[in-house]
């Protein structure tokens, strides 16, 4: 039987790389130079191969040469921006939350208002004076915490969390993360670090959130960052609801990945137990 623990190590920074902050500089900027001379190589060929089709008789070998090139430098790109992504959040030094101001509602509201984000809050296109009201009233009220997400060094809002405290428990309602910085780690570090200031700063011992079934990358922010399967509920849309408790975080807890299969598995895993 496998089993896991839950590790609250704080978001990677360049001190505990050691790292000279000129020097991660340099790196992202000779690996962006390295990434522009790939884009450029990767265009010429997928011209070649939009050439092809124009012509009568393309020269089959030549295409199939092209095709290949393609493909090698599509890969060597998506490496080295995995690379860059790493990089660039080395150097930023992890997350920060603190409390939203009212002169940046407007770019949340903006990122938030995006369709395939606005579902999650609100049913259809909220005005920014609606959702001004609303952050008044979330920033009022003692149980809720309306936080902005910022990199640690450059202060940059990447970010926004609401989250509801009761008790010993606190619900995850909304995250977003700046459309220009999605894909890169961020959002799995700000569930990390979610998890840690529910725990120290709220004194929590339960954390959960719901999530829609078809949200893959929210799925893999939420797992990745230590959240299990706790249910599931079918209304008018199917949900997942995800937590964890302050004994895994603190690894005194181990959590048996067999009894709780990730929730990127088909859902019929999560039921073979009950048969």
């Amino acid at each position: 039987m496998n089993e896991t623990q839950i590790k609250n190590e704080p978001t990677e920074t360049p001190d505990d790389a050691n790292a000279d902050p000129q020097k991660w500089a340099a790196a992202i900027q000779n690996l962006l130079r390295i990434i522009e001379r790939s884009e450029q190589k990767l265009g010429y060929f997928q011209n070649r191969v939009k050439q092809a089709k124009f012509m009568d008789r393309p020269n089959q070998q030549m295409l199939r040469a092209a095709g290949a090139q393609v493909g090698a430098h599509s890969a060597q790109l998506e490496g080295l921006r995995s690379e860059l992504y790493q990089l660039e959040r080395l150097y930023s030094g992890g997350i920060h939350f603190r409390q939203t101001t009212e002169n940046e509602i407007r770019r949340i509201w903006a990122w938030v208002n995006r369709p395939a984000i606005r579902k999650y809050l609100y049913a259809s296109r909220v005005s920014f004076e609606t959702f001004r009201e609303d952050w008044h009233r979330w920033v009022a009220a003692e149980q809720t915490h309306a936080l902005a997400v910022e990199l640690r060094t450059t202060r940059l809002l990447i970010g926004f969390m609401l989250l509801q405290h009761d008790g010993k428990t606190v619900r995850i309602k909304f995250v977003v993360i700046r459309p220009d910085y999605r894909a890169r780690g961020y959002g799995t570090d700000t569930l990390i670090e979610a998890t840690r200031y529910a725990f120290e700063q709220l004194g929590a011992e339960h954390i959960t959130l719901q999530v829609s079934v078809d949200n893959g990358p929210a799925l893999i922010c939420f797992e990745n960052a230590g959240f299990r399967y706790l249910g599931y509920t079918e209304t008018s849309a199917q949900i997942y609801t995800m937590g964890i408790e302050r004994s895994e975080w603190e690894g005194n807890k181990p959590i048996d990945e067999e009894a709780s299969p990730p929730l990127s598995a088909p859902l019929g895993a999560f039921f073979d137990e009950e048969k």
